[in-house]
């Protein structure tokens, strides 16, 4: 007997091809586990944020795909190029400012109280972990926040340097969380207090190509809340 695979082709995949975003099947090929992660969220009241409108030229398409598979959603589209606010409209909004400020993301969050933020704006890393720092921490219980296009972190052609703007990439960044979450916050790898308490929020990353999804908890793992304590009183003590 065969088995049905897992991550099939839905509804917003067909939504997202018949859109023209790259994240459908016919590009980076998304679509089939932001079904699987999103589909509680499908007809809920609540704030879809993605960082990223894209180039005027594609008429922001992925907003489009998110305004037609969440029934009920608010989608709020934030970028940095004064241009897309043309797409801001009874759909969806956009916002204009750069995603990459931890004042103006925080605003953003006041303003919308996002529950799911996906993040496909400049794919720098210091933008993708500055956003991620930022608002993760700012997400309600059981919120979810993707980053995608982490693959340029990974070894690529000279023109794309521009990418490698912090000392850490965003994937080393993932890597050292993720691995004090499956460590349960032991010794290794070493994190700060700040990345301890934000451990301590995450029930789960899911990793695919090119892209990840934190999936945060109703509430913070109480040993591990313990554990980011002690790493603050420690690291305190250290830089006085």
């Amino acid at each position: 007997m065969p088995i049905d695979p897992l991550l099939p082709s839905g509804d917003l995949d067909r939504y997202s091809v018949e859109a023209g975003t790259d994240k459908s099947s016919r590009g980076h090929d998304y679509m089939r586990l932001y079904e699987f992660v999103f589909a509680p969220y499908r007809t809920a009241d609540f704030c879809f944020m993605e960082l990223g409108v894209g180039l005027p030229r594609i008429k922001a398409a992925s907003l489009r795909t998110w305004r037609q598979y969440f029934t009920n959603a608010r989608i709020i589209g934030v970028d940095n190029n004064p241009k897309t606010q043309q797409f801001s409209g009874d759909d969806f909004e956009v916002e204009i400012g750069n995603a990459a400020k931890p004042l103006f993301l925080n605003q953003l969050v006041q303003k919308h109280q996002p529950a799911i933020i996906l993040d496909d704006a400049s794919h720098k890393w210091s933008h993708q972990i500055t956003a991620f720092r930022t608002l993760f921490p700012l997400l309600p219980p059981n919120g979810i926040y993707v980053i995608e296009d982490i693959f340029t972190s990974f070894p690529m052609p000279e023109k794309y340097e521009v990418y490698a703007d912090h000392p850490e990439s965003t994937w080393n960044f993932v890597s050292r969380l993720q691995a004090a979450l499956a460590g349960a916050q032991t010794d290794w790898p070493p994190i700060s207090a700040e990345e301890s308490e934000i451990v301590a929020w995450i029930d789960a990353i899911l990793l695919t190509r090119k892209t990840v999804i934190f999936i945060k908890r109703a509430e913070p793992h109480p040993s591990e809340v313990e554990r980011a304590a002690e790493l603050r009183a420690r690291q305190g003590e250290q830089s006085g």
